[in-house]
């Protein structure tokens, strides 16, 4: 490692990044960066710019949900070798082979082609085939992985639908918080025609069926029903990068002009006809010629109709187009809610039980969007209802209109009033610190008492502001506060090596200096659960790592006039600091606490203590 220090970190970078591997550079030679950032400071600057520039999608993963794919495994004439129990029931148990014909002949000649192939229903399906070299990323059951390394050359054949998924379309019903009238006509009008057939399918009158509209559409933030159908769409394709835009998928999928691209993505984002006509300044009879053109281009003549076909091909699109997809895991104790503020998304897991106390427990800058099964057990034993809000640019929270902090706490308080929650306990820890005070001092009187588990040190305590030195994390903090500018560069090249194989190499970097950690990621299960939640947390962008490292180098300090009647601040005895006490004295009658034997994963390693904080706040 010295003599690498001696290169000086940017000729490394350089060079990984010849390799197509820059983030191995910041993961392996974080040593060499923080020695470089000492001496050569722009030189590093300017690497890493050159890094993120650059950067592809070679290292990235997409998350998907499990029954919105159906897999197959074709003869290069058509004939299938393979298939899962979804293709199957999408296609029938003989399927016309000669609609895949089109598209292996295609995927023969680039390596990979998308489109669109007929399920035994008559509706299309978006589709990806591939060879074997492209599809190795691709979530394929075992079985088919066999069959595709075999020495007959053979395609792998992806399809995507979420909408025929019922399971997926109730998850997204509930996450919106839709009655069971609201939910049943949201999923009827998937692939209802019209709202008096989706009425008729429910067993409805034409203005039961309206008035449920209107409300499911304020619940979701839509302005009309293809909005709806939109925004289910979203949650129900799964945690990925943001696809192509409709317009694009118009455009390569299906074959349309720009004019009649520009046109069908106004209109199916919830423009009239005439709206877009204005918006376009042409007359509505062109407008509704280039309407015309789509739906034949697309085989489809409703507008909410164009939003799924168009959601489902430029996920596939995304899906397909990165290192790795891999598919979503249950998370058997949590419910996702979705709170529409305006035309932003907050997400929230709700652990139930309903009756439950409330406890708004924060995660950190890369976990802790889904809690650890042990600690929602010791949390429900005593009587919790455990509340993990996503803060703006992490997860499905969309990221934050203006001032990060601000953004955190409005969102906050948004998720109690749609959870008609009044009152909760607060649980912060490491990154989510400045969220979590500011939300604590702005809404003071909904906190009944908090707990700060590891918290972060705000920057006038600069003499304790590295709590584990000779660590990568601490190498990446020290770059952040000395060059502020380093932070976005860095997000963008880690973001886009999201790999399963990369984060676990990050995860156990990031614990390596820490023994008990060290051993709980030998556990079975708890490393698979960190880098799903990972995935998770910046598979559709970076935008809140880098808003929340941004506003704490922007000098932040602990608040004044937090919230709650107590405060309990509990440090794991390998993360201690001298003078803890003397920092955050200033919050309500704060008591101090030391956990033993434990560090960054003290929520896998010692569940029942931090059920318990909670208890002697």
């Amino acid at each position: 490692m010295l003599k690498r220090v001696e290169y000086g970190f940017p000729e490394i970078l350089r060079e990984r990044l010849a390799q197509g591997r820059p983030s191995q550079a910041i993961l392996e030679d974080w040593a060499a960066m923080a020695s470089s950032l000492d001496r050569e400071p722009e030189a590093v600057a300017a690497a890493l710019k050159e890094a993120a520039e650059a950067t592809t999608a070679d290292g990235a993963a997409n998350v998907a949900p499990r029954s919105a794919i159906g897999v197959a495994v074709v003869e290069l004439n058509g004939e299938l070798a393979l298939v899962d129990e979804v293709f199957s029931r999408w296609f029938g148990g003989t399927p016309d082979v000669s609609t895949f014909r089109s598209l292996i002949r295609q995927a023969l000649k680039d390596g990979q082609a998308n489109g669109l192939i007929e399920g035994q229903d008559g509706a299309a399906i978006a589709a990806c085939a591939a060879v074997r070299e492209s599809s190795v990323g691709w979530p394929l059951p075992e079985a088919c992985r066999a069959a595709m390394a075999g020495p007959v050359r053979r395609i792998a054949l992806m399809c995507f639908a979420p909408s025929r998924s019922t399971d997926l379309a109730t998850r997204a019903s509930e996450a919106f918080g839709l009655t069971p009238l609201e939910a049943r006509l949201a999923e009827a009008l998937l692939d209802a025609p019209n709202l008096e057939a989706a009425a008729l399918r429910i067993g409805v009158g034409r203005e039961t069926a309206r008035e449920a509209l209107k409300k499911a559409m304020k619940k979701a933030g839509a302005r009309r029903s293809p909005d709806l159908v939109r925004r289910m769409m979203d949650l129900m394709c799964g945690d990925h990068a943001m696809p192509p835009s409709i317009e694009d998928v118009l455009a390569t999928t299906f074959g349309a002009t720009a004019a009649e691209a520009r046109a069908a993505a106004r209109f199916a984002q919830g423009m009239t006809a005439r709206e877009v006509a204005e918006s376009l300044g042409v007359k509505d009879a062109t407008v509704r010629g280039q309407l015309k053109a789509v739906f034949a281009k697309t085989g489809v003549n409703k507008a909410k109709d164009l939003v799924r076909l168009a959601a489902e091909t430029s996920t596939l699109a995304a899906l397909t187009g990165v290192a790795e997809t891999v598919l979503e895991p249950a998370d058997p104790n949590g419910r996702l809610r979705v709170v529409a503020a305006g035309d932003r998304r907050i997400a929230v897991t709700d652990y139930g039980p309903r009756s439950g106390k409330p406890v708004i427990i924060m995660h950190g800058a890369a976990t802790g969007r889904r809690l650890p099964p042990a600690l929602v057990v010791a949390l429900h034993a005593r009587g919790y209802r455990p509340l993990v809000p996503q803060r703006p640019g992490y997860g499905l929270t969309d990221v934050a209109d203006g001032d990060y902090l601000q953004q955190c706490s409005d969102d906050m308080a948004r998720v109690m009033d749609a959870l008609r929650i009044d009152r909760t306990r607060l649980m912060i820890r490491d990154s989510s610190t400045p969220a979590g005070l500011f939300f604590a001092q702005q809404h003071g009187d909904r906190i009944s008492a908090g707990v700060a588990v590891n918290p972060k040190w705000p920057l006038t305590a600069d003499h304790h502001l590295i709590r584990r030195p000779g660590s990568m994390m601490a190498a990446l903090g020290k770059a952040f506060i000395a060059n502020p500018a380093l932070i976005d560069l860095v997000a963008q090249i880690l973001r886009r090596q999201t790999r399963t194989d990369l984060l676990e190499k990050v995860m156990r970097q990031s614990v390596a200096h820490l023994p008990h950690d060290r051993e709980a990621l030998r556990t079975p299960g708890v490393l698979d659960a960190l880098v799903q939640d990972a995935q998770g947390m910046f598979a559709r962008s970076g935008g809140g790592f880098v808003a929340e490292h941004q506003a704490f180098v922007a000098g932040w300090t602990i608040p004044e006039g937090v919230g709650g009647r107590c405060w309990t601040v509990a440090l794991s005895d390998h993360l201690t600091l001298p003078d803890a006490e003397a920092v955050w004295s200033g919050l309500p009658d704060p008591r101090f606490m030391v956990i033993p034997d434990a560090g960054l994963l003290v929520y896998f390693t010692h569940p029942t203590k931090i059920a318990d904080l909670l208890d002697r706040a």
